[in-house]
């Protein structure tokens, strides 16, 4: 279902580790912690199409835009448009399915309680 993964930053080609460090106010913890958010999204959309857990989504999602306000915050953004593009189309995918899903939910609850 997704093929865009967002990315942070630094794992763009070209980009040089100390190229940015002195500016940096996320830290290691975060960015790996944003790798594993966009990974994990990933994985719970790809899940979900296949029919599995669908609480999954919702929670990867909502950290992942977490992590992706402190990135916007610290300035990340300003110099990866490609991340920011992945990311913002992760997200978009995940509130999709999320949306999809409440208006599947609706319409089953409808004719469920107009039957009884």
């Amino acid at each position: 279902m997704s093929n865009s993964v967002a990315r942070f930053p630094n794992d763009r080609p070209g980009s040089a580790e100390g190229e940015t460090a002195g500016s940096r106010s996320v830290s290691a913890i975060d960015e790996q912690a944003f790798v594993d958010a966009s990974d994990k999204l990933s994985r719970a959309l790809d899940q979900a199409a296949a029919g599995r857990q669908h609480g999954d989504i919702v929670a990867a999602r909502t950290r992942l835009r977490e992590l992706a306000v402190k990135l916007r915050d610290a300035g990340y953004w300003r110099t990866d448009k490609h991340g920011l593009r992945a990311t913002v189309s992760l997200l978009w995918q995940a509130d999709r399915y999320v949306s999809e899903l409440a208006l599947k939910s609706d319409q089953e609850q409808k004719p469920r309680g107009s039957a009884e």
